[in-house]
């Protein structure tokens, strides 16, 4: 079944009615607002993978983001930054948009409206495997975040295991499992050595399997 209300087929929707956008090209470990029109405009992640992390917390992964997820983005009138957006691919590509221009095209005509439907239900994929994974017992934390990354930016292979794409690296999954480094390689070990976990030169492979697997 086709996608609906894609981030494509939003670009297009916006050219249509004459709102133009700021199109970016940014590097590895840059901030994504800056040398932003704006403080409040909206990023639209065209290509490649961003980091988000807690302004409160900088040191605490909240999530990564692929291509179509839309950052700094709220229905909210009144609400002050809460995350920060680091470029974690070596480059990547957003365009910018006036708030105003998406708020007009979004709420004032009707076919539109399943565009922000959409959106904020991506926005909200993330937040919802990350409560998962703070829910889950400390010792399958890594197997499980590397499962509901595989849900939110991975691939399947041809055998239907997960795969992860190459940023998603040792630093990044220690920090998005929360798990100190000792407790990660213990972990790490237990999932290679029941061939749950594979790797080759750029990524890691995970097989699903049931629970009682991964428990040591």
């Amino acid at each position: 079944m086709k996608a609906l209300f894609t981030h494509e087929e939003f670009v297009s929707m916006m050219q249509k009615y004459g709102f133009k956008h700021t199109k970016r090209k940014l590097i590895q470990g840059e901030y994504i607002l800056t040398h932003a029109a704006h403080l409040n405009s909206v990023i639209l992640l065209m290509d490649g993978y961003i980091s988000t992390y807690t302004c409160e917390t900088p040191g605490n992964l909240l999530t990564i983001c692929d291509p179509g997820v839309f950052l700094s983005y709220s229905i909210l009138e009144e609400t002050s930054l809460v995350v920060t957006n680091i470029v974690l691919s070596e480059t990547c590509e957003i365009y910018e948009y006036r708030k105003e221009d998406i708020e007009y095209a979004l709420t004032l005509f009707p076919e539109n409206f399943g565009f922000q439907y959409f959106f904020l239900k991506r926005i909200g994929k993330h937040l919802y495997y990350k409560t998962l994974l703070n829910g889950k017992p400390h010792k399958e934390k890594l197997y499980y975040a590397m499962k509901y990354l595989g849900e939110l930016i991975g691939s399947k292979d041809q055998n239907g295991n997960v795969v992860l794409p190459k940023e998603i690296t040792l630093k990044i999954l220690i920090e998005y499992s929360t798990l100190s480094k000792a407790a990660f390689y213990r972990q790490r070990i237990c999932l290679l050595e029941k061939e749950i976990l594979q790797t080759n030169k750029k990524h890691f492979i995970l097989r699903e399997v049931v629970p009682e697997l991964v428990l040591d």
